[in-house]
């Protein structure tokens, strides 16, 4: 353990910070932890209070904790500012003293105090933070905001600086006239993080931060304005307030430990997580699904694509008709590739939609010689969106596959083609179609009950984002990314997983796609976000508006075929 160093001598706060620059703010830590001392003081704050908020919050909790009961506020406070801060930092530290407890001797507090080498005394926890009935009964009973007034007037006559939390006028009133050195407005508790709690606007928060201190300052221009809390929870919104405000300084207490110690934390251990995902298939079992979900065009190393590969290998061993059931942008013509690379077949590959008009004719032949996709041999012929096809055109396809012949039936040059056919359920597939299809169903599973799938799913999109765009290399993924990718739900699966990564990766000039340019993209409002949105048609719309309507450049962005887009553009009465 270090040994102690010179404490700093005890004096007025103004005597404690002078020499500073005229526009330099004054920073304030409200800490309760040893090394986050250190660690602010070595980031230039300024002087430090040590609370139990701030104990309490490296224990897991919230900063409100600390009006409650949970231990003997004062003890509590100075065990851990005696054994981790006084002694070991370079700047002067302030004690959060509670005034509740009755029976407390406020003058021998305030003299033990001034023994340890505090530099001065905070009134927190403080009744500021409570309101109403129970407010004005704590008042009532002589155990309020009075009673630390009582406790800032002791400390100062024992010679001790004074620094002093308010929020209204009269508390305000208060602590002018217990001539404090360091007036401290606060905003309530700070928004921002898991445990943070919403309250005053940014706006709201600088305009009367503006009017409370020309007003204080008009009686006592002497005295140091701070401010904390509420919507104040970066260094740009402490900028807007304190320029607005013409405060000397700001004191952060969650700000500088609880939300940068939740998010190094959560990207360190993320980090981690992440390296364990993309981490090289090691055994023959792994090797061998990454040889077929290569083949097949299919990404992902979860369980649920693991039975998915299980179910299409089981399939390509017949000549069943596969039905591939999946959300939209689930992946399911990839699927459908991914049968018919696994069946060997060195015939074509046929995708139809089922919503042609010319549907009929490019499956069944014109009947004036043509023959239709279903005569391809060896061929695989893909229908999307099989519901729909007309009831006449479904009831005749239920025929072909149930004679499992195509073509000219009867005869020996019969030719057979797989078929597969795409639907996001059941609905409108005629009974006689399905009766036939359902053996061979293949449920693809929705992008958010795969996420350990994304890592990998990612690197790949931005693979081939590359080669699409003609660039060197792709981009890169920090690790923390993946994290953040891995907790949205993407309800419009692959395709907005894909147009997601198209716009993060054209926002990092660099190369490099960062937690913070996600982050802001994951914020963004509704109308601009990248993703699907209530329909295919408005989705469609969206990718077009957003590649100035040219069709390849919207085919490539949505991850599909020039010839599909064109024919849900046409479904959709887009091609006017």
């Amino acid at each position: 353990m270090t040994a102690p160093g010179p404490r700093p001598p005890i004096m007025p706060a103004p005597a404690l910070f002078h020499g500073r620059p005229a526009n330099d703010l004054l920073i304030g830590a409200a800490i309760g932890l040893g090394m986050t001392a250190r660690a602010s003081v070595q980031g230039g704050a300024d002087f430090l209070l040590a609370l139990n908020a701030g104990r309490l919050r490296v224990m897991g909790a919230a900063s409100i904790a600390a009006l409650f009961p949970i231990r003997e506020a004062n003890g509590f406070t100075d065990a851990f500012a005696r054994g981790e801060i006084l002694g070991r930092v370079s700047v002067p530290v302030f004690f959060g003293a509670a005034a509740f407890d009755p029976r407390l001797d406020i003058p021998a507090l305030v003299a033990r105090l001034a023994r340890a080498g505090y530099a001065g005394i905070a009134n927190f926890p403080t009744a500021i933070h409570f309101e109403g009935r129970f407010r004005a009964t704590l008042e009532k009973a002589g155990l309020g905001y009075a009673r630390e007034i009582a406790l800032l007037r002791a400390a100062r006559a024992a010679g001790l600086a004074t620094f002093g939390y308010a929020k209204t006028r009269e508390e305000i009133e208060g602590l002018l006239g217990a001539e404090v050195d360091i007036l401290c407005l606060n905003f309530g508790w700070n928004a921002g993080g898991s445990l943070g709690i919403d309250g005053v606007p940014l706006d709201e928060a600088a305009d009367r931060a503006r009017r409370v201190f020309q007003w204080v300052r008009q009686a006592r221009p002497e005295i140091i304005c701070v401010v904390e809390g509420g919507p104040i929870v970066d260094s740009a919104s402490m900028i807007r307030v304190c320029d607005e405000a013409k405060a000397d300084g700001y004191v952060g207490g969650s700000t500088l430990d609880r939300l940068p110690l939740e998010m190094s934390v959560m990207q360190t251990a993320s980090a981690f997580k992440t390296a364990s995902l993309l981490r090289p298939a090691r055994d023959e079992a792994q090797r061998e699904h990454a040889r077929i979900t290569a083949l097949a065009g299919l990404v992902g190393q979860s369980e649920a694509i693991a039975r998915l590969v299980e179910r299409i290998a089981r399939l390509v061993a017949t000549d069943l008709a596969v039905l591939v059931r999946g959300e939209p942008g689930s992946g399911r013509t990839t699927v459908a590739r991914a049968v018919h690379v696994a069946s060997r077949r060195p015939g074509p590959f046929f995708v139809l939609d089922a919503a042609d008009p010319e549907i009929g004719e490019a499956l069944f032949g014109d009947g004036a010689g043509r023959p239709g996709a279903l005569e391809a041999g060896d061929a695989t012929v893909v229908v999307e969106a099989v519901g729909l096809l007309p009831a006449a055109l479904q009831e005749r396809l239920a025929r072909v596959v149930e004679q499992a012949i195509v073509g000219r039936f009867g005869r020996e040059e019969q030719r057979r083609a797989r078929l597969v056919v795409t639907a996001t359920d059941h609905a409108g597939i005629v009974p006689a179609l399905l009766a036939r299809i359902e053996a061979g169903q293949v449920d693809v599973p929705p992008l958010r009950d795969r996420p350990e799938d994304i890592p990998l799913l990612a690197r790949a999109m931005l693979r081939g984002l590359t080669r699409r765009e003609g660039r060197q290399a792709p981009a890169v993924i920090e690790p923390a990314v993946y994290r953040l990718l891995m907790t949205r739900d993407w309800p419009g699966n692959l395709r907005e997983l894909r147009s997601f990564l198209a716009r993060a990766a054209a926002e990092s000039p660099d190369g490099t796609i960062r937690s913070d340019g996600v982050a802001r993209l994951c914020q963004a409002p509704a109308e601009t976000r990248p993703g699907p949105v209530a329909d295919e048609r408005a989705w469609i719309v969206d990718a077009l508006r957003r590649n100035r309507f040219r069709r390849a450049e919207t085919a490539a962005f949505l991850g599909l075929s020039r010839k599909t887009l064109y024919n849900k553009m046409r479904r959709y009465g887009l091609t006017e």
